[in-house]
């Protein structure tokens, strides 16, 4: 098996072992549970990094030379894209290091700025690989980057709230949705309106809690864990409703936690959805902004409760088989073993 395989079909990562060589080191800026069975070592911020806490831009670039300092031809690096630390690393690998092996997931690289968008480039052509979110985002990011689809790997994301408990709260008298990136509540009230279901809507970001339209059948709040989990799973049934700029999702870890719940999930998403949503079986998928196909769905499942609960079910049991924390972080450590052991030309399988 290799990375060519994965980018075909990431199943295939659950379905084999691997002999971990004693020299291979995987190092990462974030702790990982033992419970994946893969070691990563964990590198704190040095002495150096934490006396440029002053300064966060400085401490980031002190941390990056720390983690590729730490890190040698047979190691890889895991990094979090979701901060500015990736760049760092990457920047300063293509610059100076080159031949140091890294990870990277959960990067956002959607900037308008012709300059940053090649800044953005030249930090990424220091990653070794990149993990997206969707099949989509292979093609979107590798054209908007003006990079190889070589360099980009689809793993769907997971369900967050699969560390912790489930909730058994069967009030079913609303529907939920929730989050704040690129959300098209708009799209969503217009789905509901005149038809009296209850929608509790939950953003944090007050611009945009204060865009959301009020109408009668409409709550919107404020919820941070657990209380949005806790309100994902006294739904009936969840609704992510997306805004489509054609390269990147955004709802991915709704998809796996309404799932995650046994909520039947429909999305209005034409980049990502289709990835983790069984149509028809686990949720619907209907296309960005179509609020008349949007509320066809609402309505079609919350007038059939048979169908819901039924939906609900499949949607539990596929999420529990593919979309949980532990499957996710498994996965990624071994995409890191073999990136690493693909170029140290020591790929061990056990049978």
């Amino acid at each position: 098996m290799n990375i060519k395989d994965i980018q075909k079909d990431w199943r295939i990562l659950d379905k084999e072992e691997f002999h971990i060589p004693e020299n291979v080191r995987l190092i990462s800026h974030e702790k990982f549970s033992p419970r994946a069975g893969i070691d990563v070592e964990y590198i704190a911020p040095g002495s150096l990094a934490k006396i440029m806490k002053f300064c966060s831009i400085l401490f980031i670039f002190f941390y990056a030379f720390q983690l590729l300092w730490k890190c040698d031809t047979n190691s890889v690096i895991i990094l979090n894209g979701s901060g500015k630390l990736w760049f760092f690393v990457g920047l300063l690998n293509r610059l100076f290091y080159r031949k140091r092996s890294i990870l990277c997931w959960d990067i956002f690289v959607e900037v308008n700025n012709p300059w940053k968008r090649k800044i953005m480039k030249r930090a990424l052509q220091g990653v070794s690989l990149s993990v997206v979110w969707s099949k989509a985002q292979v093609t979107t990011h590798a054209k908007f980057l003006e990079m190889p689809e070589e360099r980009f790997l689809f793993l769907p994301y997971k369900a967050n709230h699969s560390i912790g408990p489930r909730y058994d709260i069967p009030i079913e008298k609303y529907i939920f949705s929730g989050g704040n990136s690129k959300r098209d509540y708009a799209c969503l009230v217009s789905a509901v309106r005149g038809t009296n279901i209850p929608v509790i809507i939950s953003a944090t970001d007050p611009i945009i809690r204060n865009n959301i339209e009020l109408i009668p059948n409409v709550i919107v709040l404020a919820a941070s864990e657990p209380a949005f989990a806790k309100l994902q799973a006294a739904s009936r049934l969840i609704v992510v409703p997306m805004i489509h700029t054609g390269l990147r999702g955004g709802g991915e870890a709704n998809f796996c936690n309404g799932m995650w719940h046994g909520k039947p999930v429909i999305a209005a998403d034409s980049i990502a959805a289709s990835d983790y949503i069984i149509n028809g079986k686990t949720g619907y998928v209907v296309p960005s902004g179509d609020s008349n196909a949007l509320r066809k769905r609402i309505e079609e499942l919350w007038n059939d409760q048979e169908k819901t609960i039924t939906m609900g079910k499949a949607a539990m049991t596929h999420a529990d088989n593919n979309f949980t924390h532990d499957r996710f972080i498994s996965r990624l450590l071994k995409i890191a073993l073999i990136l690493m052991m693909q170029k140290s030309n020591c790929i061990n399988k056990l049978l």
